[in-house]
């Protein structure tokens, strides 16, 4: 049989399609027949143009790159990379030529934020939060002019003692002046320079005062005279100062207590000659402008800086805590330890760190470096603290908390194994984040680990005490 359709279906076939196009052309307006619509073509009696779905999908491939980036950073500011720069190209390209695109603009507002995010972090920094500041710098003040107080009141003691040595430079000769003529003698040393000009000679510590024309002082550094008051000086430092300048000139008053030939070089292989100088031990040093110290052999620190008596009456008043509660979270426990470092309440710092860390020899001198460093930072680098969440997990112990345990056991299997359990110990984690005075976060957010024994019944303590915030 013949598949081929007929001439007369052909015929009725064209009449059909003629007939449809001219009624088209009716319904169809003659502009319609310009031009065919291409991607992106304003839709029907709308002038609105959509963004080529390709060029959405390249910019928002570059845009998660800047967005992970920003999250990688956790606050940080960050400079744009090439992947970045492209991601904010394109999608100003596409915010420019399709504003009224949906897609668009949804990749705009993402860019936007993440733009804001490479800024960095930032909180509304408030006058409240620069209080520590403003009364460390009254504290400077008041202590500063207490220490010239009493600077100028033992000065002129000493000068109108019969047995000072009025004038220091040139010291009187080794070879014209007995010992016994000059021992206990007081001079007053204005160039005095420790570190910076210490060295050791025969097992023992020296600072020298002068120089091979004008003659030499030893200030011995071996004895509570010198400890003593410079000790004074160092809690005056961290507990008033911080700027207290190490290195500069600073005012010795000494007492002769004999001679020596010694070399006055630091290097362990001497290349300088030897020279004649007296060997003083110090009584009081004034830092000029700062704070004066004076040694106090019958005291068991062996000194004390002008004022030192008065200083807990004076800051107790200022200090926003006091004491850690009995109770307190692990987050307010990071927040009283800020507290203690911005307010220099040494008392307060202790108390927050866990009383394993401060047991053993050297326990208070690592102490003390790490409320050194706390407070350079705090003067430097970031004024106010704010903390995240504290996540608790369970070292030792029952674990009341751990539903998933609890729900295959009875209450009476509960109550044995709490019986049988050794004393719960739990840690916790608090991250921080530090901002500077503009507000803007300071490095990463830092972890902060807290551990407390007894669970309900203990306290939380603070065990990585020289984590920076």
């Amino acid at each position: 049989m013949n598949s081929r359709p007929s001439t007369c279906s052909r015929g009725v076939a064209a009449r059909r399609l003629g007939s449809l196009l001219v009624l088209m052309a009716a319904l169809i307006p003659a502009s319609g027949w310009t031009s065919a619509p291409a991607a992106g073509a304003l839709a029907s009696g709308s002038g609105f143009q959509q963004a080529p779905a390709n060029d959405i999908s390249k910019a928002e491939f570059y845009l998660k790159k800047l967005e992970d980036k920003a999250q990688r950073m956790q606050g940080q500011p960050f400079k744009m990379g090439y992947d970045e720069t492209q991601a904010l190209e394109r999608i100003r390209a596409l915010k420019e030529k399709y504003p009224n695109d949906a897609k668009a603009d949804a990749l705009f507002k993402r860019a936007q934020a993440a733009v804001m995010g490479s800024k960095g972090d930032f909180v509304d920094i408030t006058p409240d939060m620069l209080t520590f500041r403003q009364n460390e710098k009254k504290f400077k003040d008041l202590f500063a002019q207490e220490g010239e107080k009493q600077w100028t009141a033992f000065k002129k003691g000493i000068l109108a003692s019969p047995g000072v040595i009025a004038k220091p430079f040139p010291p009187p000769s080794v070879r014209d002046v007995s010992v016994e003529t000059l021992k206990g003698r007081y001079v007053i040393l204005d160039e005095f320079e420790y570190p910076t000009n210490e060295f050791t000679e025969g097992g023992q510590q020296y600072v020298f005062v002068g120089s091979g024309a004008r003659g030499y002082y030893w200030v011995e550094l071996a004895n509570r005279a010198w400890i003593g008051p410079y000790e004074a000086v160092r809690r005056y430092r961290r507990q008033i100062n911080q700027d207290v300048p190490e290195g500069g000139k600073w005012t010795l008053v000494a007492r002769v207590t004999g001679i020596r030939f010694l070399v006055p070089q630091a290097e362990k292989r001497k290349t300088m000659s030897a020279f004649w100088g007296w060997c003083v031990e110090p009584v009081a040093i004034y830092v000029p402008g700062v704070t004066f110290a004076l040694a106090a052999p019958g005291l068991e620190s062996g000194g004390a800086f002008a004022g030192e008596e008065n200083l807990e009456r004076i800051k107790a008043p200022l200090y926003s805590v006091r004491e850690v509660p009995a109770n307190a979270t692990p987050e307010r426990v990071v927040e009283i330890f800020a507290a203690a470092i911005k307010e220099k309440n040494l008392d307060l710092y202790r108390e927050c760190i866990d009383p394993r860390q401060q047991a053993g020899p050297r326990a208070s001198s690592l102490l003390m470096y790490h409320w050194d460093w706390h407070q350079h930072r705090f003067a430097n680098f970031y004024v106010h603290v704010t903390v995240d969440k504290a996540k608790i997990r369970t070292l030792k112990g029952y674990d009341q908390s751990n539903r998933l345990e609890d729900f295959f056991l009875s209450a009476e299997q509960k109550e044995t194994v709490k019986k049988i359990s050794e004393d719960l110990v739990e840690e916790a984690t608090v991250f921080s984040k530090a901002y500077d005075e503009r507000g803007r976060q300071y490095g990463s957010p830092k972890p902060h680990f807290l551990r407390r024994v007894g669970g309900s019944k203990g306290r939380w303590y603070i065990t990585n005490f020289p984590q920076p915030f």
